[in-house]
């Protein structure tokens, strides 16, 4: 009797010591800063908001979606940028508290610039992406995420690689900080974002 009671106390000490899994039921809202980088190796830095979310369809697929807009205005002219994703995924447990995922997404990008004395150009292209990440509960409080995706936007080529760190305030709320990185190898430029993310699962 003795044994089994130490036995079940052991199991229950050690259940509760791993972190639950990451929760795929999300939304969240983030504010964000973009640097893009140009010929005359003079970034241009702009603001803005993204807004994304996921929905498990059930225990390994899920759908996801992610705006981002962002925009600069000056004496001289303005830029906007905005970018959408839209797709499908699979995750899979790889320990207690980490999800291997995969997903496939359409993608859109379209940049608009104006210079007062010229007039505007914009930039309105869609493609897919395809991307790999691992998402983990690093305690119960703490999560870690990392992504890349391979793009083709109008038959050019880039990678996005995505790290992010959220703090869980509670079961449903939570805190995070972002990075973001499309790698253009077609025209040998980075667009970088940073963001701080507020966010909601259920």
């Amino acid at each position: 009797m003795k044994k089994t009671l130490i036995a079940i106390a052991l199991i229950g000490t050690s259940t509760s010591a791993f972190a639950d899994s990451p929760n795929w039921d999300k939304i969240q809202a983030s504010y964000i800063e973009t640097d893009i980088e140009t010929p005359i190796d003079e970034d241009i830095s702009m603001d803005g908001y993204a807004v994304s979310g996921s929905l498990s369809l059930n225990e390994s697929i899920f759908v996801l979606t992610n705006f981002d807009s962002v925009g600069d205005e000056s004496d001289f002219g303005d830029v906007d940028l905005d970018s959408l994703n839209a797709g499908i995924g699979f995750n899979h447990n790889i320990t207690n508290s980490t999800d291997f995922f995969a997903t496939v997404t359409y993608e859109k990008l379209e940049l608009v610039g104006s210079v007062d004395a010229i007039g505007s150009e914009s930039f309105d292209e869609s493609g897919y992406g395809a991307g790999l990440g691992i998402r983990s509960m690093i305690t119960d409080f703490f999560e870690l995420s990392v992504k890349a995706d391979y793009l083709d936007i109008d038959d050019e080529n880039a990678i996005r690689y995505d790290a992010s760190a959220f703090f869980h305030l509670t079961s449903n709320l939570s805190l995070g900080v972002g990075y973001k990185l499309y790698d253009l190898d077609e025209i040998d430029q980075d667009i970088d974002t940073v963001a701080a993310t507020v966010r909601y699962s259920f």
